[in-house]
């Protein structure tokens, strides 16, 4: 069996994702998308996607990034495409400067960014699966990228800011194989390749 070789790499690292609903409803209250780029053509670095529904002190949130160029890209070039985005002003969202990081011991992974005013805390516990996800030609816009990923739902799902925990609760049900699924995932060794051509 011959080794298959693809290229051009255009993102290698981690990318955990989050959605928190009105308890009991299919209302959203805030999504999270945290990049950690281990190498890119853009540099590496850091980037939180933060969207609230509403927020006294961040309105509908922000990108938080350590690296804005690289931000920018991964943001215009594929989260806008994501499927919990469908429909949320992502560009309308400002990037914010801070220091990012993550701390993972098996139990507890937790993103957090640190602005000149403002904390965000991820936070994703009790991985429930963990599996492989190969998928072509993933769609982002008139473009498309290979995406492999290791994809792990998650029992617990929280985002604070400021200390405050923000109010939702994740959604956790079971696939049809009786597999668990989850609004808040761990996404670890995820490559997308592309642009892909047809």
């Amino acid at each position: 069996m011959s080794t298959e070789i693809k290229r051009p790499v255009f993102f290698c690292g981690e990318n955990p994702g989050m959605t928190l609903y009105t308890p009991g409803t299919e209302q959203v209250t805030a999504i999270v998308s945290y990049w950690l780029c281990t190498d890119s053509l853009h540099g590496i670095g850091h980037a939180l996607v933060l969207w609230l529904s509403e927020s006294a002190e961040l309105q509908h949130g922000g990108i938080f990034t350590d690296n804005r160029a690289l931000a920018e890209v991964l943001i215009q070039r594929l989260t806008r495409y994501f499927p919990e985005f469908q429909g949320v002003l992502i560009d309308e969202l400002a990037y914010i400067e801070a220091e990012c990081g993550h701390t993972y011991d098996g139990e507890r992974y937790l993103a957090t960014c640190q602005s000149s005013e403002t904390r965000v805390e991820a936070e994703w516990r009790n991985v429930l699966d963990r599996k492989q996800i190969v998928w072509p030609h993933f769609p982002a816009g008139e473009v498309a990228y290979d995406l492999t990923t290791v994809i792990c739902p998650c029992g617990v799902g929280r985002i604070r800011l400021n200390g405050k925990e923000i109010e939702g609760e994740i959604q956790v049900a079971q696939s049809a194989e009786g597999r668990s699924l989850s609004s808040a995932f761990l996404a670890f060794a995820e490559t997308w390749i592309g642009p892909v051509q047809d």
